[in-house]
């Protein structure tokens, strides 16, 4: 649910066959997408001696024109020499990241400054690429003096082609009415002051609150009820089949869920070498920063964005996050141009409950004994210009290693503490204490065109293993997916595909195989996994807006084939503000 902005080009122009006249800054720095206005303060440097001053959260004046950085691109970059300079376009078709600065390529996870866009045309205007646009000036006023507010809105809509529910194929349905087709409407707004309001000598200090306003349509979130597969039991979208802008949980409770609600909010420091690491303290949402990449975030259904939180609930144990993001500590610390390492500290549930607690996300959840701490970590290496060295000009590409270690209680999800099955025994279902998860991603541009920066494509694998048998519900994973930017003449639009699979564990199979959903078909069918194709294309109309239609394709929905599977096109709609 958070707020999704990604980076992309302000005008065509400003590619790689015909840039704008201008000079370009060399720069070992690299900047994570995701992480300015959701985390972070990209500073670059006009002096990289060891005590250079910083330029990057003073607005004053540029440093003067450095000398134009070779590349074999084709670009004459102008890029800014601090932060009030940088371009920031509000992009929502990546649901994990906020404001983050343009490079001339749209799937860049990481960015080095030297590429990075100038907000100020080669007139010497500024040019604030939004919906609303600059309101006069005003808008980049107050964004100079440290304060900025901004917005998007995300429709999301889906009909089903082919399910358990249609008319005449019923398998097994859940309570309530059910509707063919289902959307999401969420309004978001982040707002951000910086430490340069308070003292043009403070560098690198933020405080940033963002707000949502999630709503369903007909009978939503989507794949929650529409694709029931039971009545209750083990849901569709309790594995693969969530969309990163569901809010909602149990249809009698999913309208308490829904509205208003505080999102993030944190105070962030900056520290070292171009104030690339820094320390952040409040409600975070890790995945924002954490698992960063672009072309993954594309993807509706969120098993393309695996690994969940394992604080979710105690009884699911893994999952997206919803409602609200857990309060805690985050660091990230650039180790080298070429590494990052990552590490949050949260408490152990954002909301035990599920949502109804922490529905308008001002409750925290501190209880070590029971609820716990849930621990994430994360080393990524990086090459060619994702890397901060200067001469590398090769494809892009990454290696990401992490891991996730909770220590509260959780429930077993299959037995109870007479040791029989909690479903056929009077016993209260057994607990235990503490859980953890691994996972890792290569993300690499597997094809340049020849002369660009960004016409190419670029692929990605994820993997996740949990040891458990009977805490969570998923014990292995994969996703493989692809995206090709730049398609005919549209050089910003992304034709991208993938395709997942879970596979549940002991107890999550188990469990199923008895559940009330296998007792209503005969041979059920319990296959131990779950599978997601999907495939889109992501069409920048302009600045501020893009519309991406999609396929998505479930094989065995909860990992029962009795059900059939389920296909559905889908319309995404994405404005900034």
């Amino acid at each position: 649910m958070a707020l999704a902005l990604v980076p992309s080009l302000a005008r065509a122009d400003q590619l790689g066959q015909q840039p704008q006249p201008a000079s370009a800054l060399e720069q070992p720095l690299v900047v994570a997408a995701g992480t300015d206005d959701s985390g972070h303060q990209p500073q670059v440097r006009a002096d990289r001696s060891p005590g250079g001053a910083d330029a990057g959260i003073a607005a004053g004046p540029a440093s003067p024109a450095p000398v134009p950085l070779e590349n074999p691109f084709g670009l004459q970059l102008r890029p800014p020499t601090n932060l009030a300079e940088q371009r920031h376009q509000l992009h929502c078709d990546v649901l994990r990241h906020l404001k983050v600065p343009i490079t001339n390529r749209r799937l860049d996870s990481y960015m080095r400054p030297a590429f990075i866009l100038s907000a100020k045309n080669a007139d010497g205007k500024r040019d604030r690429v939004q919906l609303l646009g600059d309101l006069g000036g005003e808008r980049e006023r107050l964004y100079e003096a440290g304060f900025d507010i901004y917005g998007c809105t995300a429709l999301d809509y889906a009909v089903d082609l082919q399910s358990n529910t249609q008319s005449g194929n019923k398998v097994v349905t859940g309570p309530g009415e059910l509707h063919n087709w289902q959307g999401n409407l969420n309004q978001l707004i982040g707002v951000d002051f910086y430490s340069r309001l308070v003292s043009k000598n403070w560098d690198g200090g933020q405080l940033h609150l963002s707000f949502a306003w999630p709503e369903p349509l007909n009978g939503g979130p989507l794949y929650n009820y529409g694709n029931a597969v039971n009545p209750g039991w083990y849901q569709a979208r309790q594995y693969n089949g969530y969309f990163y802008t569901d809010v909602g949980g149990e249809r009698s409770q999913n309208s308490q869920i829904q509205g208003f609600r505080l999102f993030e909010y944190w105070l962030q420091q900056t520290y070292g070498k171009g104030g690339e690491s820094w320390i952040r303290i409040g409600a975070i949402n890790p995945w924002i920063t954490f698992n960063t990449s672009i072309l993954s975030g594309l993807f509706g259904i969120w098993s393309f964005d695996e690994p969940g939180l394992i604080g979710t609930t105690p009884g699911l144990q893994n999952g997206p996050l919803l409602v609200a993001p857990p309060p805690g500590l985050s660091i990230q610390h650039e180790v080298n141009d070429r590494m990052v390492a990552k590490l949050q500290v949260s408490s152990g549930y954002w909301d035990p409950s599920g949502g109804l607690w922490n529905r308008r996300g001002t409750n925290q959840y501190w209880d070590l004994s029971n609820y716990g701490l849930e621990f994430i970590y994360e080393l990524t290496y990086k090459g060619g210009t994702y890397s901060g060295n200067p001469a590398d000009f090769g494809q892009p590409w990454f290696v990401r290693l992490g891991g996730q270690n909770h220590t509260g209680q959780g429930t077993n999800n299959y037995l109870a503490t007479d040791g029989q099955p909690y479903l056929q025994t009077s016993a209260p279902q057994a607990t235990y204490m503490g859980n953890s998860q691994y996972y890792a991603m290569v993300e690499a541009m597997l094809y340049r065109e020849k002369g660009n920066y960004n016409r190419g494509l670029t692929g990605f694998l994820k993997l996740k293993y949990s040891p458990w048998d009977y805490k969570g519900t998923i014990t292995r994973f994969w996703a493989l997916g692809f995206g090709y930017e730049g398609i005919f003449k549209r050089d910003r639009d992304v034709l991208f595909a993938g395709v997942s699979r879970s596979y549940l564990n002991y107890g999550a199979n188990q469990l199923l195989a008895i559940s009330p959903s296998c007792q209503q078909v005969s041979n059920c069918g319990v296959t131990g996994s779950e599978g997601v194709v999907e495939v889109g294309y992501s069409a920048q109309i302009n600045d501020y807006f893009t519309v991406t239609p999609k396929i998505f394709w479930v094989l065995s929905p909860a990992g029962i084939s009795a059900f059939g599977d389920i296909v559905s096109f889908g319309v995404e709609f994405r404005a900034s503000f």
